[in-house]
C-alpha cells in the first residue's frame, strides 16, 4: 500500500500530568490555542501573560512573578505613548494598551497578579517559543521588546538570538523557578506557526535555534522539564497546506485539534483522559441549543445536565466548574 503520511506516534512524556491541577501557559499564540483546547475539557488553563513570541520576552514576564523588588521600575520604564496618543508597554502585547497611562499600569498589575496566582497553584507551565528573532529600541534602553506595537521599523534594531543566549538565560530562570515552586513541571514547545515575514531561510534558522536551545535545557533539567514536538507534528506529520489556516502560516483548527490529541496521549493516563472526555461532554451538553427551548423533554435534559455538572465539580474541585464558564 502506498503511504502518503508519516504519522507521529505519541510516546509517554517524562512525567504524567493531571487535569485536576491548574496549568499555566506562556508564549506565542499557539499557547492560546492549547489553553482554549484545555478549557474546552474543563482543564483549568490560561495564558495571562498574553502573546509573547521570543524567549527573552517570555522570561521577562516570568521574572515579574519572582522579583517583587525591581518590578515597578522595570514596568514603568517599559511604558510609552505613541503618536496617536495610545499608551503601550514594551513588555506585553496590545492587551494592556490604553488611552490612559494609569490604565496600562493597572492592566499590567492585574496580569502580574494573575501570573503569580497561577504559578503558585499550577503543576505545569507550557512554554511556547515562537521565534529567535528579536527587536530592541533606544526608547526602552536598547532592551528587547515583546511587541513592536506598529512603531516605525527604523526605531528598532533586529537580530537573531543564539541558542547559547537562550540556554544561559533560561537555565538560571528554571533553577530559580524550581527552587521557589518545586512542584512545577515545565513543558517546552516550539510554535509550529511560520514567521515568513522574517523570510523563508530566516524562519528556518530561527526555529532551529529554538530547538537547539530547548534540547539543551531539557537535557540539563531532566527531572522537571520535557519537550513536546508540536512543531514537528505539523511540519513532518501533517505536512500539507490543508492543515494550515487561510494565511498559510498558522495551523488550521483541525491541526490544532490533532496536536492537542497528541499532547493528551503524551502526558495523561487513562484516568486523566477519562476526566477530559467527561469535561468535554458536559461542555457540549451545556452549549447545546435545542430547536424548541420550551419543550418539557429539553427542560428535563437541561436539569439533568446541571445536576451532572454539580456532581462533577464536587468530585473534581481542581477543574473548571462547567456552570461558571
Amino acid at each position: 500500500m502506498i503511504k502518503f503520511r508519516t504519522p507521529y506516534q505519541p510516546t509517554p512524556g517524562r512525567f504524567l500530568l493531571s487535569p485536576e491541577s491548574p496549568a499555566l501557559l506562556v508564549g506565542s499564540c499557539f499557547a492560546d490555542n492549547m489553553a482554549a483546547s484545555m478549557r474546552d475539557c474543563l482543564w483549568d488553563a490560561a495564558n495571562p501573560g498574553g502573546t509573547l513570541y521570543n524567549p527573552l520576552s517570555i522570561a521577562n514576564v516570568l521574572e515579574l512573578t519572582l522579583d517583587n523588588t525591581g518590578n515597578l521600575s522595570f514596568i514603568e520604564d517599559s511604558i510609552f505613548c505613541d503618536s496617536r496618543g495610545l499608551w503601550h508597554s514594551w513588555l506585553f502585547d496590545s492587551s494592556v494598551s490604553d488611552t490612559s497611562r494609569d490604565n496600562v499600569v493597572r492592566k499590567i498589575s492585574v496580569k502580574v497578579e494573575e501570573l503569580q496566582h497561577r504559578i503558585r497553584h499550577s503543576s505545569v507551565i507550557f512554554v511556547t517559543f515562537g521565534t529567535a528573532w528579536v527587536y530592541s529600541t533606544d526608547s526602552f534602553h536598547c532592551r528587547i521588546v515583546a511587541n513592536c506595537h506598529k512603531q516605525p521599523a527604523s526605531s528598532f534594531s533586529r537580530r537573531r538570538l543564539s541558542a547559547e543566549e537562550i540556554t544561559t538565560l533560561w537555565s538560571d530562570l528554571l533553577q530559580r523557578l524550581h527552587a521557589r515552586y518545586p512542584q512545577l513541571k515545565v513543558v517546552f514547545t516550539v510554535s509550529p506557526v511560520r514567521h515568513l515575514k522574517d523570510g523563508f531561510t530566516e524562519n528556518s534558522l530561527s526555529k532551529a535555534t529554538l530547538l537547539l536551545a530547548v534540547n539543551s535545557l531539557t537535557e540539563q533539567f531532566t527531572d522537571f522539564t520535557d519537550y513536546f514536538p508540536a512543531y514537528e507534528i505539523l511540519i513532518d506529520d501533517l505536512r500539507d497546506y490543508r492543515f494550515y489556516a487561510a494565511d498559510l502560516t498558522h495551523p488550521s483548527a483541525e491541526a490544532v485539534e490533532y496536536i492537542w490529541e497528541c499532547l493528551r496521549r503524551t502526558y495523561l493516563d487513562v484516568e486523566g483522559e477519562h476526566l477530559l472526555n467527561e469535561g468535554e461532554r458536559l461542555v457540549r451538553a451545556l452549549n447545546h441549543r435545542p430547536l424548541i427551548p420550551s419543550d418539557p423533554a429539553n427542560r428535563r435534559h437541561q436539569e439533568k445536565t446541571r445536576i451532572q455538572c454539580r456532581e462533577f465539580s464536587t468530585l473534581h474541585p481542581g477543574m473548571l466548574n462547567p456552570l461558571s464558564i
